[in-house]
């Protein structure tokens, strides 16, 4: 655990204070990203090149990152890949010879897995391991040809998540089978976007400069709700969420656009019969809680203010060029904060005359560097929000 209440800029007491690795562990989702650009470039895939697989199965076991990673991917890519993307936390009994499965997770000793490749491997489908190889699973696979896509290097699974999707779009786009159009960007160019992302984000960066201390700061000291503009970033503010509550104990909603505004629009005062938007004192009474006088709270029947009732702050995740668009349909809404993946400069809606002629209003593969840039950034915030002591306040 580290000491709590340090301040995001003294470089000295956050480094002191990280006795687990935590800034070092965000860090390295580049490297992971590489290694599995490497591991497909030596081959490991090669045995999918030719294939065209019934189904592509993901196994998450009991993993909740692993079943995000996975979910995200399919919402980013399902639409493109012509074969079905399906996601369980065991193996289906309808596997055969025509699929590809893919134990996805960190936990070797989950058993999920080990049924999972003795059960895949005995029905002779392509079996790929991004789980560790080791305990009951490097028993289940220990005589068997696979796909070795674990990891190469030392991983915190509080941030694995960029890595398991990593190889799941690996696995995707080995498939020339199964078209895919348009395609990802190609891994090594991600990895090195994600490195310079990690570069940016490093303690040594003053909070006015640096997009992770400031979303840090957004996040610290009052309820926030991670949305997303579509199926995709949904999933990542659904992963984010989750990441701040693994490694900072921060808790926080996650949800669609279309729901974290709907609550958005519930009255800013709790029992009151009129809009706060067009809230009167003269006609709709005086702003307190009639239970403040030793009487019930007649809020519900029209007399009084109600209760205040404090909004969330959202934090609404979207693609540079879509951000103008999200803008104009959360402008009415107050706080919101609207995320993208430029890290070098101020976050802020993209200029509707030079975007408006490129304005994506859905999910692409392209997307792939931004939304795992984003994923970087929300694993250093929740870093840094541990290494403050933001739970404790």
């Amino acid at each position: 655990m580290s000491a709590h209440f340090r301040d995001l800029d003294d470089v000295d007491g956050l480094i002191a204070a990280d006795r687990d690795g935590l800034l070092r562990s965000a860090a390295t989702s580049g490297a992971h990203v590489r290694a599995v650009a490497h591991a497909v470039s030596e081959g490991v895939l090669d045995p999918l090149t030719d294939l065209r697989p019934r189904a592509i199965v993901v196994v998450t076991g009991a993993s909740a990152s692993a079943r995000r990673a996975a979910e995200f991917v399919v919402a980013l890519l399902a639409a493109r890949v012509d074969a079905p993307l399906v996601v369980a936390p065991t193996l289906p009994g309808w596997i055969g010879p025509l699929d590809v499965v893919v134990a996805a997770g960190d936990d070797p000793g989950d058993r999920s897995y080990a049924d999972a490749a003795l059960r895949a491997l005995r029905r002779r489908a392509e079996f790929v391991a991004a789980v560790p190889v080791e305990g009951p699973f490097a028993d289940a696979v220990a005589a068997a040809s696979i796909a070795d896509m674990s990891p190469r290097l030392p991983a915190d699974a509080r941030f694995g998540f960029v890595r398991l999707v990593a190889v799941l779009v690996a696995v995707c786009t080995q498939l020339s089978a199964a078209r895919m159009h348009p395609t990802p960007p190609a891994l090594a160019d991600v990895a090195d976007l994600l490195d310079a992302e990690a570069t940016a984000y490093r303690p040594g960066n003053e909070s006015f400069h640096n997009q992770a201390k400031l979303l840090a700061m957004r996040a610290d000291g009052r309820s926030v709700a991670w949305a997303g503009d579509t199926p995709t970033a949904t999933a990542l503010a659904e992963h984010v969420a989750a990441t701040l509550f693994a490694v900072a104990g921060i808790m926080s909603a996650a949800g669609d656009e279309a729901d974290i505004l709907a609550r958005l629009r519930v009255p800013a005062y709790s029992g009151s019969a009129t809009d706060s938007l067009f809230y009167d004192p003269d006609f709709d009474g005086p702003d307190f809680d009639d239970s403040d006088f030793g009487g019930p709270d007649f809020g519900d029947s029209g007399f009084g203010g109600g209760t205040p009732v404090e909004r969330p702050r959202v934090m609404m995740l979207t693609t540079a060029s879509r951000s103008w668009g999200v803008q104009q349909r959360t402008a009415s809404f107050g706080d919101v904060d609207i995320v993208t993946e430029q890290a070098s400069a101020p976050e802020g809606p993209a200029s509707p005359v030079a975007d408006r002629g490129s304005v994506e209003f859905g999910d692409a593969p392209s997307d792939l560097g931004a939304y795992l840039a984003m994923a970087v950034r929300a694993d250093f915030a929740a870093a840094y929000l541990e290494l403050t002591g933001a739970a404790a306040r």
